[in-house]
C-alpha cells in the first residue's frame, strides 16, 4: 500500500515537472534561456523523463497486481489491521486520477514516452473498490469494515469522486455496463455510511474513557489487554501496531499477537452500552 502511493506520487510528481519545462519551454522557446540555463533545464527533463518512465511502469504494475488480488482473495484486504491504510491509500490516488487537478497529468505523447494511462489506472483502482466494497455470500462484516474505512479517511474522501471516475470511465468505455452499476452501487453504499459515521461520532464523544483505545481514541469493539504493559486496546489496532513493530508501544517490550489476552466481559459490556446509547441517538 505505501509503495503504491510512492510510486504514484513519484510518476505524478515527476510528469509535472517535465508539462511545466515543456510548457514554458513552447511559451517561451529555448532562446529565452541562457546556455548555462537550458544545459540545467534539459538535463532536468533528461532525468526527469527517465525517472517517469521507471516509476510508471512499477505504479501500473501494483496497481494491476492489487486489482487481481482483491478480487482472487478479498479477505486479507479487508481485515482490521489494514483497512483503513488501503482505504486512505485508494481515496488518495482516486482523487489524484479523477479529481478536480486531474487535468494536470496531462504530459505530450505521455503514453508513447512513458506508458502512462492514468485512465487505466483509475478502472483498477475503480475495481479494488468493487471487490472490497460489495457483498459476497458470508463477508458482510468484512466489506461494512471496508466502506467505513473509506468514508472515515477525512483527507481524501469524497463520495462525487466516485461520480467523477464514473463519468470518465464511461465517456471512454473503459468499463462494462456491469462494473459501472456496481461502482455506482458501492458509491451509494459509501453515502449511507457516511450518515452511519455521525452515530460513531457520537458515540465517541460520549464514550467512558476506558471504552475508548488509548491510542486511536475510538470506541473499542473488541477489547484485549497487552500482558506487557496491562493497557486494553482494540484488537485491530493493535494487531495493525505489531505487523510493522512487534513490541507493546507503551513500553517498547517485545509483544505478538498470540500473547494478547481476550476480555469477552468487558467486551459484552461495551456492546450493551453501545446498543443503549444508539437507541438514545436515534430517538432525538
Amino acid at each position: 500500500m505505501t509503495d503504491t502511493t510512492y510510486l504514484l506520487d513519484e510518476s505524478l510528481s515527476k510528469l509535472a515537472i517535465i508539462r511545466d519545462i515543456e510548457k514554458r519551454q513552447a511559451d517561451h522557446g529555448a532562446e529565452a534561456e541562457s546556455p548555462e540555463q537550458l544545459e540545467e533545464t534539459t538535463r532536468r527533463l533528461q532525468e526527469a523523463e527517465r525517472m517517469a518512465r521507471s516509476f510508471v511502469s512499477l505504479a501500473h504494475e501494483t496497481v494491476h497486481m492489487l486489482a487481481y488480488l482483491s478480487k482472487l482473495v478479498p479477505r486479507p484486504f479487508q481485515a482490521g489491521e489494514v483497512v483503513d491504510r488501503l482505504a486512505s491509500m485508494l481515496n488518495y490516488n482516486l482523487k489524484q486520477l479523477a479529481g478536480p487537478k486531474c487535468s494536470n497529468l496531462r504530459v505530450r505523447d505521455m503514453k508513447a514516452r512513458f506508458s502512462f494511462s492514468p485512465r487505466v489506472l483509475l478502472s483498477e483502482i475503480t475495481s479494488v473498490y468493487i471487490h472490497l466494497g460489495l457483498y459476497s455470500t458470508d463477508a458482510h462484516e468484512a466489506v461494512d469494515k471496508f466502506v467505513i474505512a473509506v468514508v472515515n479517511d477525512d483527507r481524501s474522501y469524497s463520495v462525487g469522486l466516485f461520480q467523477e471516475a464514473y463519468t470518465i470511465l464511461e465517456r471512454r468505455s473503459l468499463k462494462d455496463a456491469h462494473s459501472l452499476e456496481q461502482l455506482l452501487e458501492f458509491a451509494a453504499k459509501c453515502k449511507d455510511a457516511k450518515v452511519d459515521s455521525k452515530v460513531i461520532d457520537y458515540l465517541e464523544s460520549v464514550a467512558p474513557d476506558e471504552y475508548l483505545d488509548p491510542l486511536l481514541a475510538s470506541l473499542i469493539s473488541d477489547p484485549v489487554r497487552l500482558p506487557t504493559s496491562g493497557n486494553i486496546m482494540d484488537l485491530s489496532a493493535i494487531k495493525g501496531q505489531l505487523l510493522s513493530d512487534p513490541r507493546d508501544p507503551f513500553n517498547r517490550a517485545p509483544l505478538t499477537i498470540d500473547m494478547l489476552e481476550p476480555m469477552p466481559e468487558l467486551k459484552a459490556e461495551i456492546s450493551k452500552w453501545r446498543a443503549e446509547k444508539i437507541a438514545e441517538y436515534q430517538s432525538k
